[in-house]
Formats: C-alpha cells, sequence, structure tokens
C-alpha cells in the first residue's frame, strides 16, 4: 500500500548569493562552485555551494494522524511497519561526477520559505537565504541561522552576520544517504529514521521542521567542480514535485480460490469506473480467464470462473501522459521491503485498494499488472482511470 505526500514548501540556498531568496523558483538546484574555476569567465576566489530545503509541512501532521488512527502502520523497519521515502525528480544534470553521495538531515530551526527567484533584479531577500531563516538583515527584523558550522567557505560574512547555511540535526537516527553509481539522479532517498523521530513520540522526537538535503561536508569543501543537479519544485506546475512515498505491505492470501492455470491468460478489472473522486479509496476486483479457452460445453461464462493471478503478482501506477511510475512495482526478490504492491486474493478473487488521494487531479492514469510465475512474467496495462476533485 502506498500513501503519498506532497511538499508545502521549498527553496535553495545559495551561498553565491547569500542574502537570496528563491522560494517561489520551480527548480530546485545543488551546484557547487570550487575555489579558482571559473563562472563566466570569472576566476571564483571561493567554493560556493547550494542547498535544498523541503518541508511537508501538515501532510507531515496528517500522517501522525493517520498512523494513531490505524490507518496506516508505524514507522520503521520491522516487516509490518512502514517505510517512508524522499523523491525529487531530476529537470537537469550537467558536469556531475560518475559516483556521489547526497545527503538529508532534518532541519533544527523553522524557515520561511519567501517568495523570490534566484534571477530576481533587485533580488528578494524576504525569506530563507544562505544567511536568514528569515528576512534579510537583522536591522530589518531578519534572523539568522542559528550556527555557522553548516558554511563551507570556513570565513565569517561580519561581525552580525552568521555563517549561514541553514542547520540540522546530525545524531544517529537523524541522516539519510543516497549514493549514485553512473545512474539516473533522481532522489529516491530513505528518510525511515528521520520521519519516525518526527511522529513516534519516542525519546528522540524532534520538531519538524522539514529536509535539508545537500551533499556530503568533505565534497563541499573538496576542490572539485562537482557540477549542477537540478530538481523540480513544488512551484513546477508539474507532476513531478517533491513528494513523500509511504509504503508498507498490506498484501493478504487468504482464500482456497486456484490460480489460473493457464499459460495464455487475460486479467480484467470487474469494477473499475471512469472516474473517482480524490477522497475515494478504490478497491480493485480483477479476474482472470484462459486467452483461448477449450471448447467444451458450459452452462456459465468464463468470467464468472473464480481464478485468482499468480500469488507473486503485483500493481504499478503510471501517468498516462508522462509515463512517470508514480506507484512500482513489487520486486520478486524474496526482499519484504519490496512487497509494498503485490495484490491480495480472498474467497471472492484477486484485489488491491489504492488511495484516489495519492494522485494530482484531473489527470489521467494506467493500471499495470505484472504476473509472475516462475520462469514466466506477463504484463497487462489496458486499465485507465482519472482523479477528479
Amino acid at each position: 500500500m502506498y500513501r503519498i505526500f506532497y511538499a508545502e514548501k521549498d527553496t535553495t540556498l545559495y551561498e553565491k548569493k547569500p542574502e537570496q531568496n528563491s522560494g517561489a523558483d520551480q527548480i530546485l538546484e545543488l551546484t557547487k562552485i570550487a575555489s579558482s574555476s571559473r563562472l563566466n569567465d570569472v576566476v571564483q576566489p571561493n567554493t560556493y555551494n547550494s542547498r535544498i530545503l523541503i518541508d511537508f509541512g501538515t501532510e507531515i501532521t496528517t500522517l501522525t494522524n493517520e498512523i494513531a488512527d490505524g490507518n496506516i502502520p508505524a514507522i520503521g523497519s520491522s516487516p509490518t511497519s512502514a517505510s517512508v521515502y524522499l523523491n525529487l525528480h531530476a529537470s537537469d544534470a550537467s558536469d556531475i561526477l560518475r559516483s556521489y553521495s547526497i545527503e538529508a538531515y532534518p532541519i533544527s530551526e523553522s524557515w520561511e520559505n519567501g517568495n523570490g527567484t534566484v534571477s530576481d533584479t533587485p533580488i528578494t531577500k524576504i525569506g530563507a537565504s544562505w544567511l536568514y531563516k528569515s528576512g534579510d538583515a537583522v536591522a530589518l527584523g531578519g534572523v539568522g541561522w542559528a550556527t555557522g558550522s553548516a558554511a563551507s567557505r570556513g570565513t565569517s560574512q561580519g561581525a552580525l552576520e552568521p555563517m549561514g547555511g541553514g542547520t540540522w540535526h546530525t545524531a544517529s537516527g537523524y541522516t539519510a544517504v543516497q549514493a549514485f553509481e553512473n545512474q539516473s539522479p533522481d532522489l529516491k532517498i530513505d528518510v525511515t529514521n528521520i520521519v519516525n523521530n518526527w511522529v513516534s513520540g519516542s525519546a528522540k522526537q524532534i520538531t519538524n521542521n522539514g529536509f535539508i538535503i545537500k551533499r556530503p561536508y568533505a565534497d563541499e569543501i573538496s576542490g572539485e567542480t562537482l557540477g549542477s543537479l537540478k530538481f523540480f519544485g513544488r512551484e513546477s506546475h508539474t507532476i513531478y514535485v517533491p513528494r513523500l512515498e509511504v509504503c508498507w505491505d498490506d498484501a493478504e492470501i487468504s482464500t482456497t480460490l486456484s490460480e489460473i492455470s493457464s499459460n495464455t491468460y487475460v486479467p480484467y478489472i470487474k469494477n473499475i469506473k471512469s472516474e473517482y473522486r480524490k477522497w475515494e479509496t478504490a478497491n480493485f476486483r480483477i479476474g482472470a480467464r484462459p486467452e483461448f479457452p477449450t471448447k467444451t460445453y458450459t452452462t456459465s461464462s468464463f468470467y464468472l470462473t473464480s481464478n485468482i493471478l499468480p500469488k507473486s503478482s503485483s500493481y504499478a501506477i503510471i501517468d498516462s501522459v508522462t509515463n512517470e511510475t508514480i506507484i512500482p512495482f513489487t520486486e520478486i526478490d524474496n526482499n519484504f521491503s519490496n512487497s509494498k504492491t503485490k495484490i491480495s486474493a480472498d474467497t471472492v478473487g484477486s484485489y488491491f485498494k489504492l488511495r484516489m488521494d495519492n494522485f494530482m487531479p484531473d489527470r489521467y492514469y494506467k493500471i499495470m499488472l505484472k504476473c509472475e510465475r516462475t520462469a514466466d512474467v506477463q504484463t497487462f496495462d489496458d486499465f485507465y482511470f482519472k482523479v477528479v476533485n
């Protein structure tokens, strides 16, 4: 089962433009300009990085309430727990290394999103920037980040100005890392421990102020030019806005019905509708019949035959226009943590449940079914629906 939560605010902090707010930018950027490198034919005197702030705000409150109500399992690493992933979809990547890592930490202070963009002239200073978590100067009511440990250039901006760059928790359980090795720059980072420390009520509980996304400190202060990673932000007006995926295994096989035995068969969804309201939870009932049934005398339709899909079957949800995978297939590798979209079966037949508030409204989506048996994998994708408000 999947629940998807969307970011409520995000911005990029630019060390090169330490008072610049970019809270209204459509793009979030991780960039590194190394000292002595050239930018626009100018040799740079210092090293400059950028970092990304993302906050899911009241969505985390909703998650906490859903856990308390029993609609979502507790967050954790046990087979019965839910896992959480932070997803950012890359819009561009240039001059990046073959191997690199991206880190996520929980932000330790509240911050103001602002409504500036990196291209503003004059610059917009109200809102979070490299130097300030709100405002643009102490004299104008601006509030600096609490510590200077986050800066990479190693020098203060002045007696009244902090070194900036954001502040975050770094103790055990507050760190998430994704390593990349010559692969897509899309970010899907396991933040289960961080989110658990927001919602669990344990001794390690911290206030939710969102995530800071950054390169490892050793990379930030190195002499290498690490290029630029750009991700779609919440202002991008696309389906690629930052999101949290909360997923858990709710599959249950509680039936004496037989798997369909034919090598060639046709699944069909008995109760699919053309449209679903965003507040609905659909229970898709799946039947299966032989593609080429053996001719025989019968008094009932093959559509009434109660066969279930192979027990390792799973589903995926695809945006029908962009072909982006919104909810992925289960991987058949005996890894329980990957068993999030297995198809269930009961005395009526195969089925799976899907919450429509996972999806952006006024878009069409495609259901894909992957049916797996030993040495036999078949996919089917001729099932469409629309989500509306």
